[in-house]
């Protein structure tokens, strides 16, 4: 149990008053005048009564401290120390592989605090041969990568990270650029070797002359044969990137996804999405011939080419905590002939391993296997990955690239559809072959795939039993709340079962409603209401409550077909007159542009056990 302690000890004819609270259970020896009583605590505190500058206090990470405390000009080190004493071992370790704040250190030399534009305090004021030390790190069986979040408005330098000392065994050595500014943070990433067990981490800084960088968090990674990982346990949104605006510099120079014709959305109707995107927060804005909005600014889109697009998203993913995006593939290929369109594609799956590695967020790729040639799918795929995502793209080399038992994450979405390539034969050696390259499968599989009815093609059964988690698509298969109850019940509850009972992880998809009149003429105008949010709280409210941790959102940025989360237009002001858009008001309460990323950042919060799961949702419409 945490120990709060009071002490009063006398330096020069002043009383000095110390208190603290330790988020470990740390058994201390009191050798002067004081008491010690346990007691719950959840961070130390610390208060004086006495005319000196404040100190920093013992950390409760570290099991020997001497603590210098000033009274005046008077150092009185020797008593203090004296005084407090905690034996060696009695700390419990803290893993490495959790985001540290670097401002958490037991002890330093040089450093300052300061306050971040990311939140929380940063490390500042660095200069060559400062350090930053945190005891009882536990490396487990080792480490192989470590990640930093950095910024620096000089030249840059170097972090060293060593163990048991700041002139101890070096074990990885982090290059610090230059980022434009103070608080211009960056997440860089270097390999690890030697470290494991526990130890004392000193994180020591090296470079020229005068302050060097900042450094907000550090996390280690483990290596391939670690457990554990980036996405059971976890929620994920569905990620297109795949809007293009004339005039964004991208090869397809048109306005693919927002118009039926690469010309510029009109009120002639060419129009392709649903939703209409709030424009907002945007740097890049495309002007559309859409007129103005309902409250007289331009009508504007963005274009997924630009890092500034990707990086807003990912941006938001942190903000509202969502663990990551399974990037969608399109179109995969034999032939590494360039043409625009692979170009376009393969520049926005740059761009979001960028975001997701200065958002400090995850990443996987997920093959959509839709209109591929049924002659040759299976190959196409493999040179893809072997070619493009792991060679000349390098995604699966990124720090933020997703893991799963300590391999890759690959999603294969389509395998089995009545409605897309390929025999049961053809996709369980994909399957295999992926497993082949050390890498942790995901099948994106119809709503039937149990029965081998409807959506699903019989006979895949022993194919699904392979995967290593299983992604049932519901996306449109109902649309109302008492259908929920329904679908729980006969889809969900049963697939959970077999899918424990046959070792396989299991990431059902959930979504925020369904709408897309303009690109289906002929198809009603908000379709799957949203319900303010009720719709998708209670499909992961009942997930939920039959134990299901896990999940899959579909979309974070699909305007197209009314299912995106990322921020949307909120009423008849923040879209043009005509044609028709849905907006977030659309179902008679008013709710905020983020509306369905705080609802989704709630979701993933309930599957973690961090808010109550509760029938109505919690997240405020406003």
């Amino acid at each position: 149990m945490p120990c709060k302690s009071s002490f009063s000890l006398l330096f020069s004819g002043r009383a000095l008053s110390l208190n603290w609270k330790s988020k470990q259970p740390l058994q201390g020896r009191i050798a002067a005048a004081g008491r010690r009583r346990c007691g719950k605590g959840q961070e130390r505190k610390a208060s004086e009564r006495a005319s000196h500058p404040k100190e920093e206090l013992m950390d409760n990470r570290k099991t020997s401290r001497r603590w210098l405390p000033l009274l005046g000009a008077v150092a009185s080190a020797a008593l203090l120390a004296a005084g407090i004493s905690w034996p060696q071992g009695t700390a419990e370790a803290a893993s490495a592989f959790v985001q540290t704040a670097a401002s958490s250190y037991s002890s330093q030399s040089g450093i300052q605090l300061e306050n971040s534009s990311e939140g929380g305090q940063n490390v500042a004021f660095i200069d060559n041969g400062d350090y930053i030390a945190f005891s009882n790190v536990d490396f487990g069986g080792g480490a192989a990568s470590l990640d930093v979040r950095v910024a620096s408005n000089a030249g840059g330098g170097a972090i060293e990270a060593r163990l048991d000392s700041a002139g101890g065994a070096l074990v990885a050595t982090c290059a610090v650029p230059g980022t434009g500014g103070w608080q211009a943070w960056q997440t860089k990433s270097c390999s690890v070797s030697g470290a494991s067990g526990t130890h004392t981490l000193y994180l020591k800084f090296t470079g020229g002359a005068g302050n060097l960088f900042n450094i907000l968090w550090f996390k280690f990674n483990q290596g391939g044969s670690a457990a554990g990982g980036d996405v059971v346990g976890k929620l994920f949104a569905g990620y297109q990137g795949w809007f293009n605006a004339s005039g964004d510099g991208s090869p397809n120079n048109g306005w693919i996804h927002w118009s039926k014709n690469s010309s510029a959305p009109s009120t002639s109707g060419n129009t392709n999405f649903e939703l209409y995107p709030d424009m907002r927060e945007y740097t890049n804005q495309y002007a559309t011939g859409l007129g103005n909005l309902g409250n007289g600014q331009p009508a504007t889109l963005f274009s997924s080419y630009d890092q500034q697009t990707v990086s807003k998203h990912f941006e938001w993913m942190q903000t509202y905590g969502i663990d990551g995006a399974a990037l969608q593939r399109f179109g995969a290929d034999e032939s590494d002939a360039p043409n625009g369109w692979k170009t376009n594609r393969d520049s926005v799956a740059v761009k979001a391993k960028n975001a997701a590695e200065a958002y400090g967020r995850k990443f996987y790729v997920m093959y959509d296997i839709t209109g591929m040639n049924p002659s040759n799918w299976v190959n196409a795929i493999k040179h893809d990955w072997t070619a493009n995502v792991v060679g000349g793209m390098g995604l699966t080399g990124s720090s933020a690239y997703a893991r799963q038992n300590g391999k890759l994450v690959v999603n294969l979405w389509g395998i089995g559809f009545t409605d897309r390539p390929g025999t049961a034969a053809e996709a369980a050696g994909l399957i295999s072959w992926f497993k082949q390259q050390g890498a942790y499968v995901i099948g994106g599989v119809p709503a039937y795939w149990r029965t081998g009815i409807e959506d699903s093609k019989p006979g895949f059964l022993d194919v699904y039993k392979s995967l290593d988690m299983i992604s049932p698509w519901f996306v449109g298969r109902f649309g109302t709340l008492t259908d929920v109850d329904h679908w729980r019940t006969n889809f969900w509850q049963p697939d959970k079962t077999f899918t424990q009972q046959n070792g396989i992880a299991y990431q059902p998809v959930l979504w925020p409603g369904f709408s897309w009149s303009n690109l289906n003429p002929g198809a009603p105008q908000n379709q799957i209401p949203r319900l303010h949010g009720d719709f998708m709280w209670k499909q992961a409210y009942s997930m939920k409550s039959i134990g299901i941790d896990t999940g899959y959102v579909a979309m974070f940025d699909e305007y197209d077909e009314g299912t995106a989360i990322a921020k949307a237009a909120e009423n008849s002001t923040m879209i043009p007159s005509a044609p028709y858009f849905l907006t977030l008001n659309a179902d008679g309460v008013s709710v905020s542009s983020d509306f369905y990323l705080r609802l989704t950042g709630d979701i993933g919060r309930m599957f973690k056990g961090q808010i109550a799961a509760t029938a109505a949702h919690p997240t405020s419409h406003q």
